[in-house]
C-alpha cells in the first residue's frame, strides 16, 4: 500500500480529541431535549388500549343515554308552545306577569283527558291527565313557587325615612323572607321549606335561588285555575318584597323516554322592571337496563369495571412507590384527577339506583305533588351527563401522551404547542391588560345605553366579536358620534393588527427552535450509533427513530399477518412489506455500488471536478475492501439517502484540502 493511503487508512477511524470533546458536551447539554425519548420506556401500548377503551366506552355511553336530535326536538318544540305562542319575551311588568299566567292557563288545559276509575269503595272518581302537544304527559300538577325577601336588610336614607317608603334590597339567600306573611286583603301564605319543596337551584340577574318559598299548586281543571288565579291576583299575593316566582311544570314522553322539567323564571329587579329567563333539562331515563336500550347497561358495567382496574392499579402503584409516584410525573397526578372523575361518576351511579324505582313508579301511580320523587332524579341525569362529558374529554387529553410516541410529526407539532404556550405566558398577560382596558372605557361609555356593553362579560364577548369582524357600528355611534370612531380605529389597529401578529411570531419562532432542537437531537443519536462502541449500525439507529407505539402497532399487526397470511412488516424499513416466498434483500456489494453511481452523479451535476470525483471514490472503495474497517460497512448498511448525505459531506471536506494542497 502506498505510503500517502497508508497514513490515510491509519488516521481514517482517528476521532481528534476536540471533535469527541465538542460532541460529548452537545450530548450533555440536549439531556433535557432527550427527556422524552429516554422516558419512552415508561410508556406501553396496553396502556393506550386501555385509555382508548374508556373513550371510546364513555362515548358510546353519552351518546346512547342522551339523545341530542330527540332532545332538541323535545325542548324546541315546548319552547314553541310556551315562550313564542304565549309571547314569554313580552314580560317586563307585574300587568305582564299576571297576562302571561292566564295565557298559559289557557294553554296548558286546553288538551286533557278525562277517565273514569272504580276505588276500593267501589264509586267511579275521574282522573285528569294534561297533555302538551299531544305526546307529552305533564305527570302531577304544576306549580307557583314565590320567593321573597325581608324589608330589615334595606335602609333608607335618613332625609326619606320619615316618608311612608319601604326599601327590599336584592335577593340574597340571607336576606331571604322564611316566614308567613299576610296580604293587605288578610290572606295569609305559609312558606314551604328546601327539604319539602324539592327544586332545582337556578340563578340568572340575582341567586342562586333557594330551593323553598312559597307554593301555589295549581287546580286539576282550568275553570278552578282561573278563580284561584283572580283570587291570588286581588290578595296582593305578589307585592314589592317579591324578588322571584317560578312556574314550574314536569313532562315525560313515553315514545322516546325523556324526561323534561320545564322552569320559567321571573324576575322582579329592584329597578323595577322584569327580567324573564326559561330552563328546560331534558334527561333520559334508559340506564342500567332500565328502558329499552339493554345495550347501554353493558357498556356502563363495563365502564365501573375500567374503573375498578383503574383504582387497583392506582392504589397499587401508590402502595409500592409511596406518594412519590404522584409526584414523580405530570401525568401521574393527572390520572389521580380521572380517578376521582370516575370516583364521582360511580357515586352517581348508585344514586340513579336508588332513584329510578320511585321514579318509575310515579308514572304507574297518579299524584298531584311529583317533584319531590323526580326532582333528585333529574338533578342526578343532569349531573351524569355532564360527568360523562367530562371524563371524555379528560381521558381525550390523556391519550396526547401516546400520540407523540405514534409519529415523529405530532411529536414535533406537541412540542411546538407546548413551547408557545410557555412562550406566549407574557405576551397573554399584556393582551389581557391592553384587552381590559377598552373593555373598560366600553362598559362606561355605552353600558347605559346599549345591553351588549352594560356588563364586563357581555362587553367582553362584543369586543371578541369585533376583532372577528362582527359589531354593530352604527348602534355605537348613535350613542356617542365623537369617541365611536376613535375607539374602534384604536381597538382594531391596537388588538387585531399588533397583538395578534405578536402572537402569530411567538408560535413561529416556536416551532423554529423546535425544527432545529429536534434535528440536533437527531445528529446526536446518529453521532451515538455511528462513533459509539455499538455494533447494532443501522438497525440500532432506525429503531431510536421509530416512535415506540408504532414499533409496538406494528408488532401486533405483524402477528395478526403471520398468523393469517404468513406475511410481516418489516420493523427497519417504513416501506417494505415482505413475504417470505420473495428473494432476500440485495447484498452490500450491491447496495455499495448503487450509491456510489448515485452519489457520482449528483456531484457531477452540482459542477464539482470529475477528477476530483474519481479520486475521492477510489479512495473510499480501496478502504472498503479491508474487513477490518466496520464502520464503513455500517455506514453502507444506513437508508440509502442518509449515507449519500454524509459520503457528501465528506466529499466537500476532501475537495476543499484537495483544493488547498493544490
Amino acid at each position: 500500500m502506498p505510503k500517502e493511503d497508508r497514513s490515510s487508512f491509519i488516521l481514517q477511524g482517528f476521532e481528534p480529541s476536540a471533535v469527541r470533546l465538542k460532541r460529548k458536551l452537545r450530548l450533555i447539554l440536549n439531556k433535557n431535549l432527550r427527556r422524552d425519548k429516554i422516558s419512552d420506556k415508561n410508556v406501553t401500548f396496553s396502556e393506550f388500549i386501555f385509555y382508548s377503551a374508556i373513550f371510546i366506552t364513555v362515548t358510546i355511553i353519552s351518546i346512547l343515554s342522551h339523545m341530542s336530535q330527540d332532545a332538541f326536538n323535545a325542548d324546541r318544540c315546548i319552547r314553541r308552545l310556551l315562550v313564542n305562542k304565549l309571547e314569554l319575551d313580552t314580560v317586563t311588568k307585574t300587568h305582564d306577569f299576571w297576562q302571561y299566567l292566564d295565557r298559559f292557563n289557557e294553554e296548558l288545559y286546553s288538551n286533557i283527558v278525562e277517565w273514569k276509575e272504580s276505588t276500593n269503595n267501589s264509586k267511579e272518581q275521574f282522573n285528569h291527565q294534561i297533555l302538551l302537544s299531544n305526546e307529552n304527559f305533564v305527570l302531577g300538577i304544576p306549580r307557583l313557587r314565590q320567593i321573597r325577601v325581608d324589608d330589615t336588610h334595606c335602609q333608607i336614607i335618613k332625609d326619606l325615612s320619615v316618608r311612608p317608603i319601604r326599601c327590599y334590597a336584592p335577593y340574597h339567600k340571607s336576606k331571604e323572607y322564611r316566614d308567613k306573611f299576610i296580604t293587605v286583603t288578610g290572606f295569609q301564605y305559609e312558606y314551604t321549606s328546601p327539604k319539602i319543596t324539592a327544586a332545582l337551584e337556578l340563578l340568572n340577574a340575582y341567586g342562586p335561588y333557594d330551593t323553598g318559598g312559597f307554593i301555589y299548586h295549581f287546580r286539576p281543571t282550568k275553570d278552578l285555575n282561573d278563580k284561584a288565579i283572580i283570587n291570588l291576583k286581588k290578595s296582593a299575593w305578589l307585592d314589592l318584597s317579591t324578588r322571584a316566582i317560578f312556574i314550574e311544570l314536569i313532562y315525560f314522553n313515553p315514545n322516546i323516554e325523556l324526561l323534561t322539567s320545564i322552569n320559567i323564571l321571573f324576575e322582579f329587579l329592584t329597578t323595577g322592571t322584569v327580567q324573564v329567563r326559561d330552563f328546560f333539562y331534558t334527561v333520559p331515563i334508559n340506564s342500567f337496563f332500565f328502558g329499552r336500550k339493554k345495550l347501554l347497561g353493558i357498556f356502563q358495567i363495563l365502564f365501573n369495571l375500567f374503573y375498578i382496574i383503574f383504582a387497583f392499579y392506582y392504589v397499587g402503584k401508590i402502595a409500592e412507590h409511596r406518594l412519590w409516584f404522584i409526584m414523580s410525573s405530570f401525568w401521574n397526578l393527572y390520572d389521580l384527577g380521572l380517578l376521582i372523575l370516575f370516583t364521582i361518576s360511580f357515586y352517581f351511579d348508585i344514586k340513579f339506583l336508588m332513584y329510578i324505582s320511585q321514579t318509575l313508579k310515579c308514572f304507574s301511580i297518579p299524584k298531584n305533588d311529583i317533584f319531590k320523587e323526580l326532582i333528585y332524579f333529574i338533578e342526578t341525569q343532569i349531573n351524569r351527563i355532564d360527568l360523562q362529558a367530562y371524563i371524555a374529554a379528560a381521558v381525550l387529553i390523556r391519550l396526547l401522551r401516546y400520540l407523540p410516541h405514534f409519529s415523529n410529526l405530532i411529536a414535533n407539532l406537541l412540542d411546538v404547542f407546548y413551547k408557545s404556550i410557555k412562550n406566549s405566558l407574557g405576551f397573554l398577560f399584556l393582551f389581557f391588560l391592553i384587552f381590559m382596558s377598552f373593555v373598560i372605557f366600553a362598559t362606561f361609555h355605552y353600558g347605559d345605553e346599549l345591553y351588549e356593553f352594560h356588563t364586563f362579560a357581555l362587553t367582553s364577548y362584543t369586543l371578541i366579536r369585533c376583532t372577528l369582524g362582527q359589531f354593530e357600528y352604527d348602534r355605537a355611534y348613535r350613542v356617542s358620534p365623537t369617541w365611536t370612531p376613535i375607539f374602534y380605529m384604536v381597538y382594531v389597529c391596537v388588538v387585531f393588527f399588533v397583538l395578534l401578529n405578536l402572537l402569530v411570531a411567538v408560535v413561529n419562532e416556536a416551532y423554529v427552535l423546535g425544527k432545529q432542537e429536534q434535528k440536533q437531537i437527531e445528529d446526536d443519536l446518529q453521532e451515538e450509533y455511528i462513533h459509539g462502541s455499538n455494533n447494532e449500525g443501522l438497525n440500532a439507529f432506525r429503531r431510536s427513530r421509530r416512535p415506540l407505539l408504532q414499533a409496538a402497532f406494528i408488532r401486533q399487526i405483524n402477528r395478526f399477518l403471520n398468523f393469517f397470511l404468513n406475511k410481516s412488516i418489516d420493523l427497519n424499513d417504513n416501506t417494505d412489506v415482505r413475504t417470505d416466498d420473495q428473494d432476500d434483500e440485495i447484498s452490500l456489494d450491491e447496495k455499495q455500488t448503487i450509491i456510489v453511481e448515485k452519489l457520482q452523479k449528483t456531484l457531477l451535476n452540482d459542477g464539482y471536478n470529475k477528477n476530483v470525483i474519481e479520486k475521492f471514490l477510489q479512495r473510499l472503495l480501496l478502504n472498503n475492501d479491508n474487513d477490518d474497517d466496520d464502520n464503513d460497512i455500517f455506514l453502507f448498511q444506513m437508508e440509502e439517502n442518509k449515507t449519500i448525505k454524509i459520503l457528501y459531506d465528506e466529499f466537500k471536506i476532501f475537495n476543499n484540502q484537495y483544493e488547498n494542497y493544490s
